[in-house]
C-alpha cells in the first residue's frame, strides 16, 4: 500500500490553477488568450481537473462480447471500397482484399451485377457486407435478394448493411418521400430474417463530408432518423423491429478529440431517441460505420492525406466504431498504394497500437468527459429546435438545411484560403509553393437541393490551380 506522505504536495482546487494562470498572464485577457471552442459552440477551457466531471463516469460498450474465446475485448471490422462491380475482374480484387487484411466490403452496386462471379469464393458467413446503390438505383438490392434465396446462409450469417434510407433520393432531386419510404419498408421487410443485416443506414457522414460540423452532423441526422422512423411506425410497423435494423454511418474529420466525443454522444443519443418511441435500444446494439471524412483531405499534396487518414481512423475506433471504412482521397481513381495503405491503417492501429485491448478506452478523461457532456446538451436543444420548426423534412424542402451546411463549409474553406487556419500541405509547408503530387481537380456544381462532398482546401486548389 501506498505510504500516504508519499505524495508530500498540498491538493490543489482548479480555482487555485486558474490563479496561478491569470498571474502569468500578467495582465492579458484569460478567455482571449487560452480560451477556444470547438465547432463553434463548445467553450474549450484550457485545461481541465477531476472538478469538470459531469458525475459519475462508466466506460461505453459498443458492441456486445464475442462469442469466441480468446478475442479482444475491442472489436471492429475493417472495410475496403470495391468499385466496377459488374466488371468479372473485380471479384480477383475482393478476393486480394479479404486475403490481406480486409473483413469487409463497401460494394459500390452500379445496377447490373452477376452475384455469383462478383462474389465467387466469399464465405459471406465470415465478413460484412456494405451494399451502396450508386444513383440510389435499388434494382441491385432486389437482385442481391433474389440471390441470397439460392444462398446456403443461416439466418445469422448475413452481416453488414444497406448503404441507403429513404432520405437518400431526395438530395439527388426526386421530390416524393412518402414513395420512397413505402419501398425502405418494404427492404426492412424482405431482409428480416437476417438480424446481422440492416435494411437501412443513416447516412450522417454527408454533412460531415459537405463541409458541416459534427454538431451539425448529429442534429440533421438525428432528424432524418426520427422523420424516417415516425413514418414506418405510422405506416404501422413495429418501433422495436424498426430500430432493429438501422445502421448509422458518420466521417470522422480533422478534430481529433471532439471526433471521438461525437461518436460515442451519437451513440447516447439514438438509444434516447429509441426510448423516446416506446421502443428498447442498448448502446451496445447500435451499429455504427465510420468513415474517414472527404472534407478533410487536400488534392494540393496527396501525402499528407495519409496521415490525416491515419489519426481520424484512431478517433473512429477509439470514439466506437463498429466497422472502419479508410477511403482514400482519391476515391474511384486510387491506385494499389493508396489502396493497401488505407486497408493497412485498421490493421496498424489494432496491432501495433494496440486500440483492441481496451473496451472505452477515452472513460473517464476530464477533457473528453466535459465537453461530452456539452455537446449532448447543446445536440438535444437543437433537435427539440429542429422539431419545433416543422422537423427535418420540413427544413429540407425549404433548403434550412442545405443553407446553414453550406454556411459551414464557406466559413471553413475561406480561414483557409485566406490563412486564417493552418493546413499542413495545403497553405502551408509545401515545398517551393508548387503543387506536389496535386490530384486531378474538378469543378464542384452543386444543385440546390443537394449536399455535394468537398474539401476545405477546394477554394485554395482552385486559386492555386488557377495561377
Amino acid at each position: 500500500m501506498t505510504p500516504i506522505d508519499f505524495y508530500p504536495f498540498e491538493t490543489q482546487s482548479k480555482s487555485d490553477w486558474l490563479k496561478l494562470v491569470e498571474k502569468d498572464l500578467k495582465g492579458k485577457d484569460f478567455d482571449q488568450t487560452l480560451v477556444s471552442s470547438v465547432w463553434g459552440q463548445i467553450r474549450q477551457e484550457p485545461f481541465y481537473t477531476r472538478e469538470d466531471l459531469p458525475g459519475t463516469n462508466q466506460p461505453m460498450r459498443f458492441h456486445p462480447p464475442s462469442d469466441i474465446p480468446g478475442m479482444s475485448p475491442r472489436l471492429w471490422s475493417n472495410a475496403v471500397s470495391i468499385y466496377n462491380t459488374s466488371d468479372p475482374k473485380t471479384n480477383e480484387e475482393i478476393l486480394n482484399h479479404l486475403q490481406n487484411g480486409a473483413d469487409a466490403l463497401i460494394l459500390h452496386l452500379e445496377g447490373n451485377e452477376n452475384w455469383d462471379t462478383l462474389l465467387k469464393g466469399v464465405l459471406l458467413e465470415y465478413i460484412s457486407i456494405y451494399l451502396l446503390p450508386e444513383n440510389n438505383e435499388l434494382t441491385a438490392i432486389w437482385d442481391f435478394i433474389q440471390w441470397l434465396k439460392n444462398q446456403k446462409l443461416g439466418n445469422n450469417q448475413l452481416h453488414g448493411a444497406l448503404l441507403w434510407s429513404p432520405t437518400s433520393p431526395l438530395f439527388e432531386g426526386q421530390s416524393d418521400f412518402s414513395v420512397a419510404a413505402d419501398e425502405g419498408a418494404k427492404l426492412l421487410e424482405a431482409f428480416a430474417k437476417f438480424p446481422d443485416f440492416r435494411a437501412c443506414t443513416i447516412d450522417l457522414a454527408r454533412y460531415n463530408n459537405s463541409g458541416g460540423t459534427g454538431i451539425q452532423e448529429i442534429t440533421f441526422g438525428l432528424g432524418e432518423l426520427i422523420e424516417i422512423t415516425t413514418h414506418w411506425i405510422e405506416s404501422g410497423l413495429n418501433a422495436q423491429f424498426v430500430f432493429e435494423n438501422i445502421a448509422f454511418h458518420s466521417a470522422v474529420g480533422s478534430a481529433h478529440f471532439p471526433e471521438i466525443v461525437k461518436l460515442k454522444s451519437l451513440r447516447k443519443l439514438i438509444s434516447d431517441v429509441t426510448g423516446k418511441f416506446g421502443a428498447a435500444q442498448d448502446q451496445e446494439s447500435i451499429h455504427l460505420l465510420c468513415s474517414t471524412s472527404q472534407f478533410s483531405k487536400s488534392y494540393l499534396d496527396k501525402n499528407s492525406n495519409y496521415i490525416r487518414q491515419t489519426y481520424e481512423a484512431s478517433a473512429a475506433i477509439i470514439g466506437g466504431c463498429n466497422t472502419l471504412w479508410v477511403r482514400p482521397a482519391e476515391g474511384e481513381s486510387a491506385g494499389s498504394l493508396e489502396t493497401r495503405i488505407a486497408r493497412n491503417v485498421s490493421t496498424v492501429l489494432r496491432e501495433e497500437s494496440y486500440l483492441d485491448k481496451v473496451i472505452d478506452p477515452s472513460a473517464g478523461a476530464y477533457y473528453l468527459e466535459s465537453i461530452q457532456a456539452k455537446l449532448e446538451d447543446i445536440l438535444r436543444e437543437n433537435i427539440a429546435e429542429l422539431e419545433k420548426n416543422g422537423g427535418w423534412l420540413a427544413q429540407f424542402k425549404s433548403r434550412i438545411v442545405q443553407k446553414e451546411i453550406r454556411e459551414a463549409r464557406k466559413s471553413t474553406q475561406e480561414l483557409i484560403v485566406n490563412h486564417e487556419k493552418v493546413i499542413i500541405g495545403a497553405n502551408y509547408s509545401i515545398p517551393d509553393e508548387k503543387l506536389v503530387n496535386n490530384l486531378l481537380f474538378h469543378p464542384i456544381q452543386e444543385e440546390e437541393y443537394a449536399l455535394l462532398p468537398t474539401r476545405a482546401t477546394y477554394l485554395l486548389e482552385s486559386k492555386k490551380l488557377n495561377q
